[in-house]
């Protein structure tokens, strides 16, 4: 196979749709269509499912990907060192973060990387921790920032701690004054956001036997913080999501000070670019600026 049809293969599975596939590489639908199927023909099985809704990627196409996008990240490497060797810096990276790191640390992250380095295109992919997981396991991104513990393929580097807090409505005070106590919180209702759910904010509720209020399935922590608000009743949330999300609340710190650990993840054993390394050492440094100005743990 050319690494021209390799290309085409990873983007129809990002686009699920044949013709945008084929319009981002500049070819017609027709031109893509045919280099499937001679491809199928000569592998002797379909690597894809076409139907009205689009295309999606055969069971042993799925079985491909993985490697197929790896022989693309190794040709992509190949050409930075080409690069170095010209003189130039080129390249793209491809991050994984959750929604707060992606509203209060990506950006700043950004325009410093292209800062030094414009020609470096930079492509961020949002989701949740098993999603950034899934992608860095199947090359669709170069590295991660996720929550510890995380799966035994990645390697990871840790970037920071972030306390958990609980928050509550504005007019509750506990009786600790400044922090709360496992015992404040059960005699509240506990509300907690469904998506997106760290091992670390779970292991603290089970292992404080805090059970979130079953009548709220709320995906958001904007929802969450709202209805908190509104006193219905009180949550435990990492502080860099609170940083992001202010609002009429009070927050506290609780009692052992617990707290998840953020982490840069790539895949174990995986050779990664000169451009994932910059971005990697670009991260560590902003963190270390940013964790300077946050509270000690």
């Amino acid at each position: 196979m050319s690494l021209a049809v390799y290309q085409l293969i990873s983007t129809i599975a990002d686009y699920g749709n044949m013709t945008k596939a084929a319009e981002s590489l500049h070819i017609t639908p027709s031109a893509a269509s045919h280099a499937i199927s001679i491809l199928e023909r000569s592998l002797g099985f379909p690597l894809l499912h076409r139907n009205r809704n689009g295309v999606s990627l055969t069971r042993d196409g799925e079985f491909l990907l993985p490697q197929i996008r790896a022989v693309l990240a190794q040709e992509e490497y190949l050409q930075e060192y080409i690069s170095q060797i010209q003189g130039m810096e080129r390249g793209s990276v491809r991050i994984g973060v959750f929604s707060s790191i992606c509203q209060s640390w990506i950006p700043q992250i950004l325009h410093s990387f292209h800062m030094k380095y414009p020609p470096i295109k930079t492509y961020v992919f949002q989701g949740d921790y098993r999603e950034i997981e899934r992608m860095l396991l199947d090359n669709t991104i170069d590295l991660g920032v996720l929550s510890l513990p995380t799966s035994n393929q990645l390697s990871t580097s840790t970037l920071t701690h972030d306390r958990l807090l609980c928050i509550t409505p504005p007019d509750y005070e506990p009786p600790q004054k400044t922090y709360v106590t496992l015992q404040d919180m059960k005699a509240m209702t506990l509300i907690q956001p469904q998506r997106g759910y760290d091992c670390t904010t779970q292991s603290f509720l089970e292992n404080a036997q805090l059970t979130p209020n079953p009548h709220f399935s709320i995906m958001q922590d904007q929802a969450v913080i709202s209805l908190v608000e509104n006193g219905i009743g009180c949550s435990v949330i990492p502080e860099l999501v609170l940083q992001t999300h202010t609002g009429n609340y009070n927050s506290y710190p609780i009692e052992g000070d617990p707290y998840r650990t953020i982490a840069l993840a790539t895949q174990q054993g995986k050779t990664q670019s000169l451009t994932t390394k910059k971005m990697m050492r670009e991260i560590e440094n902003c963190i270390e600026s940013l964790s300077q100005s946050l509270p000690a743990l």
